[in-house]
């Protein structure tokens, strides 16, 4: 007698389930894909090594993490390609054709990869910004750039397993990547005029006006959530043909017009009167130290700091009876008026460096100008004080120079945009060997002569050098057509 037993049946789960269960598996693998993680290093890394050298501005750190985006987006392209089509390599059909979830079904379990993505992008984005503490970005946050972080890698994600699900070949993703590249490639070596709707088609804005400008960031986040839509209909293009397609056309659709309209809201040129506007005196955050104004643009105020460092060791030379020049931010436009009608004024840009030899750079820069701007040297008002001039000769540029070699000795900085030789260098160096005490109470008595182009104010000290002739009639204008030189000649 023979006795059959038969074993208990489990049912197949639902195609929901299936579907939900796929895609939780299809997270797990993404997480664990080298393809991410390699993506995500080298994208915090690239982010960190372009933010080494300038202290962050939001718009530079939204441009770093931007490309550092664009890195990840391509290693997850090729990660989510490969887990698109595993289930047809190494003779994974038949299989999968066993499976309670169908091809449509598998292809939205793959969005899963879509989300980490994402999240993968905000990784990214907050580690970058972590590793630039202790200092953090200034300026102006914008929120609409900050979400293109985690919606590029996304694109990325979505755009590998739509090519998964139609070449499922290994080399399809390289490939993919490899044209997106020469894509990008075609889109930056095209003339860059702000109005071309090809310079907006870039994931990241690299065209960026004035201080204050208004630009359309949000337009351009609604186009990249466009392409973000269509990249996703194409991948659950198994699941429903027809449905995707008019979504896939719909989005990009609205992609377009995303980009036509950010296109219609770009300027074709900076309108001068309305960035000024932004970089008035009346919009800078001011504050006084040590009878010394900072002006920062909005935002700015956390770099007062270092201004102070390197000019207050010689504003605190200066007697009390001089006008300590004003620090004043400007951005790419500068109205060459100063705050207070004939209160001498320095101007630093919306730059600084970070650390060692860039800080240092920045340091020197400003000192340079503070020290010439404090004897006369530079004048705000002057159309003309980009030009060097020569300030050979004349005792206030010997006094510049002893300013900074009081304030920071050593350091070998040199005077902006002056001109001058062994002669001025010795008589600072003697004005260096005496007691700082004894050269600033001379200056006091003096401080009037030191100002004058002409007068030996320093002769008290024993300095010997001769004032040169000051010319009195006014610069010829140069010709049409002729280039400006680079010398203004003698330091008025």
């Amino acid at each position: 007698m023979t006795i059959t037993v038969e074993r208990p049946g489990r049912p197949a789960p639902e195609a929901r389930a299936a579907t939900i269960a796929l895609a939780r598996a299809e997270a797990r693998r993404m997480w664990r894909s080298p393809f991410l993680w390699i993506g995500v290093l080298l994208s915090i890394a690239l982010g960190a090594v372009w933010s080494w050298n300038r202290m962050p501005s939001w718009e530079t750190f939204h441009e770093n993490v931007g490309m550092a985006s664009l890195v990840l987006a391509a290693f997850l392209l090729v990660a989510a390609h490969l887990a698109a089509g595993r289930d047809h390599r190494s003779g994974a059909e038949e299989s999968t054709r066993t499976m309670p979830a169908g091809p449509g079904r598998r292809s939205l379990a793959l969005l899963a990869t879509v989300l980490v993505a994402a999240a993968a992008g905000a990784v990214v984005h907050l580690a970058v910004l972590l590793l630039l503490l202790p200092t953090w970005p200034v300026g102006r946050f914008e929120p609409w750039v900050t979400l293109t972080s985690a919606v590029v890698p996304a694109i990325g994600a979505a755009t590998g397993v739509a090519v998964g699900r139609v070449l499922p070949k290994g080399a399809a993703g390289p490939l993919t990547v490899a044209a997106f590249t020469v894509l990008l490639f075609l889109l930056l070596v095209m003339p860059s005029d702000p109005a071309a709707p090809a310079v907006h088609l870039l994931p990241i804005i690299f065209v960026t006006w004035d201080f204050g400008v208004p630009q359309p960031f949000g337009w351009h986040l609604l186009y990249l959530l466009g392409l973000l839509v269509a990249a996703v209909a194409a991948a659950c293009r198994q699941a429903a043909p027809k449905a995707t397609a008019v979504i896939a056309v719909a989005a990009l659709v609205c992609a377009g017009l995303a980009v036509r309209q950010e296109t219609a809201e770009t300027p074709d040129a900076i309108d001068v009167e309305s960035a000024r506007r932004h970089t008035a005196p009346a919009m800078l955050d001011c504050r006084s130290h040590e009878g010394v104004r900072y002006c920062a643009l909005p935002g700015y105020a956390p770099w007062i700091g270092y201004w102070r460092e390197a000019v207050e060791p010689m504003a605190k030379l200066l007697p009390a009876s001089a006008l300590k020049p004003s620090v004043r931010q400007i951005s790419t436009i500068d109205d060459l008026t100063p705050m207070t009608p004939g209160h001498p004024e320095v101007v630093t840009e919306d730059h600084w460096g970070r650390f060692g030899s860039w800080a240092e750079r920045s340091r020197k820069t400003l000192a340079g100008h503070y020290a010439a701007t404090a004897v006369g040297i530079l004048r705000r008002e002057d159309p003309d004080n980009w030009r060097t001039c020569d300030g050979r000769g004349q005792h206030r540029t010997v006094v510049a120079l002893w300013l900074l070699g009081t304030a920071a000795p050593g350091r070998g900085w040199t005077l902006s945009r002056t001109t001058y030789g062994p002669a001025e260098i010795r008589a600072a160096e003697s004005l260096l060997a005496r007691p700082p005490a004894e050269v600033s109470a001379h200056l006091v008595a003096h401080w009037t002569e030191v100002l004058d182009p002409r007068a030996t104010a320093l002769a008290g000290l024993g300095v010997t050098i001769t004032p040169p002739a000051i010319p009195t009639a006014e610069p010829a204008p140069v010709p049409d057509g002729e280039m400006v030189p680079a010398d203004r000649g003698v330091c008025r």
